[in-house]
């Protein structure tokens, strides 16, 4: 079958293909399945640990795709955001119970989270400055996409912040990554380069600090690192470290096939049950696990 560009409502280029943002979804879930059996199933030193947890690096990247595209599509954006933030509440006991904590603890702290932090991000940088200025009388101030963007930037840096002070699954580099894909939503591929470059930074370069022959100690790259060693050149040196999270960007693979139509969910009732169906999975198949954890105790 020959696939033609097909220009969405969006403006943006997409194969035609049967790849939905339902099929999008369903697929997230069932590799985020197979790595969260590999998480708290599976013994570490199982041959099959480190396939499952690869596998299941897709998931999140597709989600924050998938957030991204939400944030353009919704008709309600508080809407949007109450949603992820009660699915939060939601997910927090049976993701503390399936890391071996309490009910409730500030230890474990969910994806749901992440992607909270994220859409309001987004939020942040355009339709919150904009109602704001338009409910104050500004209404030709509030057409200023980059008026609305630079006011909304402290707001856009707390959710940032938020996420790594909170410690979210996957923290700051999740809420970056959705606002990558959402501001480089009509590029594609550069939003893809972008984020693999982000998972790179984040995850692929590591600071060695060397005591002889011996390796001593080694944290991840980031800006703080950079500057210290620039300037204190204590003898450190910069190489990649294989982490499994490089996996990530492969994510582009389904996520370019994205057809830009919402699937399945094409009548009122059922995309409103479908919808809620993809937001409780989450805490249903982390409440599965948590059983089958004390079933294999």
């Amino acid at each position: 079958m020959e696939n033609k560009l097909a220009v969405t409502s969006g403006g943006v280029k997409r194969l035609n293909t049967h790849i939905s943002a339902d099929i999008l979804k369903a697929l997230a879930m069932l590799v985020m399945l197979i790595d969260h059996i590999g998480a708290f199933i599976i013994d570490e030193n199982a041959p099959i640990y480190m396939n499952l947890r690869t596998i299941g690096r897709l998931a999140f990247p597709i989600f924050c795709f998938l957030i991204a595209e939400g944030a353009y599509y919704t008709k309600s954006m508080p809407k949007y955001l109450a949603r992820l933030a009660a699915f939060a509440f939601i997910s927090s006991p049976p993701y503390n119970l399936v890391h071996g904590s309490k009910w409730y603890s500030t230890e474990n702290v969910n994806v749901f989270f992440t992607l909270f932090f994220g859409l309001l991000a987004v939020y942040s940088i355009s339709g919150l400055p904009r109602d704001i200025l338009y409910r104050l009388g500004m209404e030709k101030l509030s057409k200023k996409k980059w008026l609305c963007g630079f006011l909304g930037l402290p707001l856009c840096a707390l959710c940032y912040f938020a996420a790594y002070w909170m410690d979210t699954d996957y923290g700051e580099y999740g809420v970056a990554a959705i606002l990558i894909f959402w501001l480089l939503r009509k590029r594609p591929v550069a939003a893809w380069l972008c984020f693999a470059g982000l998972t790179f930074v984040f995850f692929g370069l590591f600071i060695v600090h060397l005591d002889g022959e011996y390796i001593t100690s080694y944290c991840v790259i980031n800006f703080h690192n950079i500057v210290s060693e620039f300037f204190n050149n204590t003898g450190a040196e910069l190489y990649v470290y294989p982490q499994v999270q490089l996996y990530a960007p492969l994510a582009f693979i389904p996520c370019i096939l994205y057809n830009g139509k919402k699937g399945f969910s094409g009548g009122k009732y059922s995309g409103t049950v479908l919808k809620y169906m993809f937001y409780a999975f989450y805490p249903v198949h982390l409440w599965c696990l948590w059983f089958v954890q004390l079933a294999l105790k």
